[in-house]
């Protein structure tokens, strides 16, 4: 619904961390939006009280405090500044989780007892660490798990992490680890390089792939690899490859290499889009074949790089498309006697999205298929991947009753771009 959307863009864009006379223009647009589409909310009966019953009027406070936000920025500044984060974190670590803990109603003395002996506790720990030599081994964190899974075969000396305010655990370094690999002496370190920086994103891959050696017996691949080459054959290595033109390579398509080494995960890692120096966490993009409970696969979708001549983000969607990752590989064994440029470099085969219709509210996009139902894929440069992006399914009147969280992404044919996923995805959209 209109008027709900442009409400989440008026709360997305005053949380903007940097805001201009144009920024300001399109939040005052957003609210005069909301207030003026807001009666489709009552009609539909979605403005409801805590019995179900429909309220038919807008007495809301904080919506009225609302139209008192563009005057307060212009006056103060940014409203990020004055947020309450830090001191409701702590209100809740020092106040709320001791108070839950105890047995009775007398908080007070409760909430004393927890913070001193959980004071004694740090300075134990501190005091054993440095006894024994051993940096502080603080608390258990629950993210440790997943953490030691993705980062587990990047060496210790080249393993760089950053302590950022609102993050709980550390966050892998890729940009730094992949500047130490540019420096080190050949042979010190395998290549190819897993870990590598294209513009302002950084890309990880292990250095154990899913399987270390499988033949190119399928001929829907194979075909795609040779159109590969011989784009990059006819363009040159810095050729920006699409997804879905015309088949070139026939059925006695030969290929430099026999083998291929294929991995299921790739970490992608970009910075804050209003502040460079800002890293923020990996995300990890699947590509696993099929398997329980991902009984049709489990793959991300991922905006790529279409034209070079835009950038992202900066550009936002222009000279970009989403597409699909099925699985990335890396050419292991070519023959000899050939000269490949890209033996030592990793690719990954695509399936495309089609955009169907485009406004203000939504891109709705379709997966592109052949006659046959094929999927319609490619062979690209991981290096052309830019962002994971989220689609939702579009359901329709009805919904398929074949559709459940492991395959909806097969048997949904229309999908909505949600743009609201996270916010360093929301501003480059909706620019």
């Amino acid at each position: 619904m209109t008027a709900v959307r442009v409400l989440m863009d008026f709360r997305y864009l005053v949380q903007s961390p940097i805001i201009d006379d144009i920024l300001l223009a399109r939040i005052s647009t957003a609210l005069d939006h909301f207030h003026a589409n807001k009666d489709a909310i009552i009609e539909g009966g979605f403005h409801c009280g805590q019995r179900g019953g429909v309220i038919e009027n807008w007495y809301i406070p904080k919506l009225e405090l609302m139209q008192s936000i563009v005057p307060s920025i212009r006056n103060t500044g940014v409203p990020l500044q004055w947020t309450a984060d830090t001191t409701e974190h702590a209100h809740i670590m020092e106040i709320k989780n001791p108070a839950r803990s105890s047995n009775n109603n007398n908080y007070d003395p409760q909430i004393c007892r927890h913070l001193d002996h959980a004071d004694k506790c740090r300075r134990f720990d501190l005091a054993m660490s440095l006894l024994d030599n051993v940096p502080d081994s603080g608390q258990q964190d629950p993210d440790d798990d997943e953490k030691d899974e993705n980062d587990r075969d990047i060496p210790a000396d080249l393993l760089m992490t950053m302590k950022y305010p609102g993050h709980s655990c550390p966050i892998t370094n890729y940009f730094g680890i992949a500047k130490v690999l540019q420096h080190r002496e050949v042979g010190t370190v395998p290549v190819p390089l897993r870990s590598f920086v294209v513009e302002c994103t950084a890309f990880h891959l292990t250095y154990d792939p899913s399987i270390r050696n499988i033949s190119v017996d399928n001929a829907a691949i194979k075909f795609a690899i040779a159109d590969f080459l011989h784009c990059e054959a006819t363009h040159g290595r810095d050729h920006i490859h699409t997804i879905g033109e015309a088949r070139r390579a026939g059925p006695t398509a030969s290929l430099p290499f026999d083998k291929l080494q294929v991995g299921f995960k790739l970490r992608v890692q970009d910075t804050d889009f209003h502040d460079a120096s800002i890293i923020r966490p990996a995300q990890t993009l699947n590509c696993a074949p099929p398997s329980d409970p991902w009984t049709c696969g489990w793959y991300d979708t991922v905006i790529i790089n279409n034209e070079a001549r835009y950038l992202w983000p900066e550009d936002s969607l222009c000279g970009t498309s989403y597409n699909w990752p099925n699985q990335a590989y890396h050419a292991c064994y070519w023959k000899s006697g050939t000269n490949w440029s890209w033996k030592d470099h990793f690719l990954v085969y695509m399936h495309r999205f089609d955009i169907v219709s485009q406004s203000s509210s939504a891109d709705d996009r379709e997966p592109t298929k052949h006659s046959n139902g094929t999927w319609v894929g490619d062979v690209i440069p991981v290096t052309q991947l830019r962002a994971p992006v989220n689609l939702v399914p579009r359901f329709g009147a009805s919904a398929d009753n074949r559709l459940t969280p492991y395959n909806s992404m097969e048997h949904a044919s229309q999908f909505w771009l949600n743009r609201y996923c996270d916010k360093n995805v929301y501003f480059p959209l909706s620019m």
